[in-house]
């Protein structure tokens, strides 16, 4: 095969997409912080806020740096079918090359709502996400190499419709502190034992929740992120139950 055939991202719809996700991350955690800030007494609400507001100042300032980095990696990126050859350049201009006749598997998903490409050789995995022209792509490789795209509809998002069935527990809770008969019966329930259950509830989840491997660098993910955020607010939230009843005092 000679003749060169150029595939390009669709840069308009991540853009789209990844700004809808960045605002909703940060409205989360700012819903989030406000709300632990809620279960916690007031005269600690003050450290609670210098510790949290630089961090939502970081997260913004994050958030904001890897978005235009995205964009432009994925706006400078580019795919060249040619002579066998399978060329992907970044930003950079750096290419990783992929020898068509190599390939081994082609599966087609998706990957955060994007549609996704991979494409497995005996010595690596090269996944090709949010390409304008993926069909296109597709039939050109199955012809050359002969291998039939296997579609894998596993579903990547990280909450869905049955999310809320792993927070019965925090509800229960929550239908035992508003109902003053069932909270007689079970006095050690408070808003802030609500707080950090409802936490420890959120923690347990994400480390449980299934997250497509990205096969390139997952040390970033979103499922990651919220981890990190869940675990400070629930170290706060030990330290200032315990320095309530006294526990740090001599």
């Amino acid at each position: 095969m000679s003749e060169k055939k150029l595939f390009l991202y669709d840069v308009s719809i991540f853009r789209k997409k990844l700004l809808t996700r960045t605002w909703s991350v940060i409205l989360l955690f700012i819903l989030f912080v406000i709300y632990n800030s809620l279960q916690i007494p007031k005269e600690a609400r003050g450290q609670f806020f210098i510790i949290f507001v630089p961090l939502l100042a970081f997260f913004f300032w994050f958030l904001r740096r890897n978005y235009l980095k995205q964009i432009e990696i994925l706006s400078s990126g580019k795919i060249e079918l040619e002579g066998g050859m399978l060329k992907q350049f970044d930003s950079s201009g750096n290419c990783a090359t992929i020898r068509v006749k190599d390939l081994e598997k082609i599966t087609l998903d998706k990957f955060r709502g994007y549609d996704r490409i991979v494409l497995e050789t005996k010595e690596k995995i090269h996944p090709i996400v949010n390409l304008k022209n993926q069909d296109e792509l597709r039939l050109v490789l199955e012809k050359i190499t002969g291998i039939k795209s296997v579609y894998d509809l596993t579903d990547d998002r990280l909450w869905n419709l049955k999310t809320p069935i792993y927070f019965i527990p925090s509800i229960i809770i929550l239908i035992f502190l508003y109902i003053p008969i069932l909270r007689e019966k079970v006095p050690f329930i408070s808003s802030e034992f609500l707080g950090l259950f409802f936490n420890v509830n959120i923690i347990i989840y994400l480390l449980y929740s299934p997250e497509k491997e990205n096969h390139i660098d997952n040390r970033y993910s979103l499922k990651r992120r919220l981890i990190f955020i869940s675990l400070i607010v629930f170290f706060f939230q030990v330290y200032t139950q315990l320095d309530k009843v006294g526990w740090f005092k001599n």
